[in-house]
């Protein structure tokens, strides 16, 4: 159990080190941020369906009512984050998203009809409390976004579910792997421009097609979009199913609680750098903040410590 959660641990690195640099680089650079998601989106499928070009397979399979589904559902996550941090910092939306252990834990427990082990129950009510407490002491707009969070991290851990139950997901191969993988972020892109595009013809964002694709216009675009597609997007959600098939879903986003971690460090090395501004939480804040950190080191460590195959 305990190097495969090693690996889920490097992941949420991943996504942590993506997360500050794509706030710097859309930030910084200006960039149209549901350009820059489409085409890292479909840039992380086109790798992944060549790493798995030799497995069986046909592009009917992306028209599949299942992947379809998870397309729209993963279009629905990314707009539902990207409200949530119009409101957010990367640091406070990283430490309430902890919250997805909680909703993954009674999800569980619907779903298997198996109650969270007993070494996890200390760090769940701990997780609980810490982020009660930071809730408490948001901001009136923060809390807006917490809102959002709240809908994201529900959304997610039914897509994490979806995936652990996918029998494709389930396989030893690694071509067979990565298409499948593949497909899920082609069809995620083609969803997006889909929505986008609706979006567009209400008027509530500005249209991909207007001034003739002027979204997709700028070279930067292109080239901080297939670097984010090829460096964190392709290789994160590659791991990310694979380490739902190893350890389930639970482990999965028991490691993703160390993100915070992660967050907190590289967004004061940032700062520091004079890359973003640095993160300006209040007492309390900081205050739930140890609380949530000390439930996610509680579940990391029981889990790493737990035999292959004791409990979920």
């Amino acid at each position: 159990m305990s190097h495969v959660l090693t690996i889920g641990l490097v992941n949420s690195l991943l996504w942590s080190l993506y997360l500050l640099l794509t706030r710097h680089v859309v930030n910084g650079a200006q960039l149209d941020a549901w350009a820059y998601t489409l085409v890292q989106l479909l840039t992380a499928g086109l790798a992944l369906l060549w790493i798995g070009r030799r497995a069986a397979g046909s592009w009917s399979a992306l028209l599949a009512p299942w992947t379809i589904g998870y397309a729209f559902l993963r279009v629905a996550i990314n707009g539902a984050t990207a409200a949530s941090i119009t409101w957010l910092a990367i640091t406070e939306s990283t430490l309430l998203a902890t919250m997805s252990v909680l909703i993954g834990a009674g999800s569980g427990w619907f779903l298997t009809r198996s109650a969270p082990p007993r070494r996890d129950w200390p760090g769940l009510a701990l997780q609980a409390a810490g982020i009660a407490a930071f809730a408490m002491v948001l901001t009136p707009e923060a809390s807006r976004g917490l809102v959002w969070l709240v809908a994201s991290e529900a959304m997610a851990v039914a897509g994490s579910w979806m995936i652990a139950y996918h029998p494709r997901n389930r396989s030893t191969d690694l071509a067979a792997r990565s298409r499948f993988t593949g497909e899920i972020l082609v069809a995620a892109s083609v969803a997006l421009i889909l929505v986008w595009s609706l979006l567009g013809l209400s008027g509530t964002v500005a249209s991909p097609w207007a001034g003739a694709g002027h979204a997709f216009g700028r070279m930067e675009l292109w080239l901080y979009a297939t670097l984010a597609g090829l460096l964190f997007r392709a290789p994160g959600t590659w791991l990310g199913f694979w380490t739902i098939n190893h350890t389930g879903v639970q482990t999965y986003l028991i490691a993703l609680t160390a993100m915070p971690f992660f967050a907190i460090a590289l967004e004061a090395l940032a700062a520091h750098l004079g890359w973003v501004a640095p993160p300006r939480l209040s007492t309390g804040e900081w205050g739930a903040a140890a609380i949530i950190l000390s439930a996610s080191t509680w579940l990391i460590l029981v889990r790493m410590k737990a035999p292959r195959g004791a409990g979920p």
